[in-house]
């Protein structure tokens, strides 16, 4: 493992930690935004707004939770401080970002985005995959770390050929962030 992804995986690692303090029970999403001088600018996770009621009764109702909650990634980025969010590079952990995401990213000038290679539920799989052609498309580097084999890759191809879905009508059934 390189120096380099020494601190990927420190700040990854962080973005699991992070992750760990949204409150809703089906999604954990932890992200963290870092400056070019590998200083931290940010985190967020997932979770209604600051100010509403966060109630677990709320997070069950799905429509009402899809509808309000803000991702981990636009907390992050709504956050930080930085005057401008260029070359910064955005850790996250639990899902990859989704199109709305994405956007987000691209808008702040963000360079670089690291994700675990991780499992995608099937209902999310076009929109994410979507998301990264996207940040593709406009330069932003696009990494992965497999944890369980210890490897790291570079995604450059759209991301139809990497984000595969399980086969089978099942919602619940999951997808693998395949990063061939």
């Amino acid at each position: 493992m390189t120096y380099s992804q020494k601190w990927d995986l420190r700040f990854l690692e962080m973005a699991d930690m992070v992750a760990g303090w949204s409150k809703d029970p089906s999604s954990k999403v932890g992200a963290v935004l870092v400056r070019p001088d590998r200083t931290l600018a940010s985190v967020g996770f997932n979770g209604f707004p600051r100010g509403l009621n966060d109630a677990a009764e709320l997070y069950a109702d799905r429509d009402y939770k899809i509808a309000t909650v803000r991702h981990a990634e636009e907390n992050a980025i709504g956050f930080a401080k930085d005057q401008s969010l260029e070359g910064h590079t955005l850790y996250v952990s639990g899902l990859p970002p989704c199109c709305s995401c994405a956007s987000e990213i691209i808008q702040s000038g963000i360079a670089r985005v690291v994700a675990r290679h991780n499992m995608v539920p099937v209902r999310w799989v076009r929109n994410m995959s979507w998301a990264i052609d996207n940040m593709l498309a406009k330069g932003i580097v696009v990494d992965t770390y497999d944890g369980h084999t210890g490897t790291w890759h570079e995604i450059t191809r759209p991301a139809d050929l990497w984000l595969e879905a399980v086969e089978g009508s099942d919602p619940a059934a999951q997808a693998c962030a395949c990063a061939a």
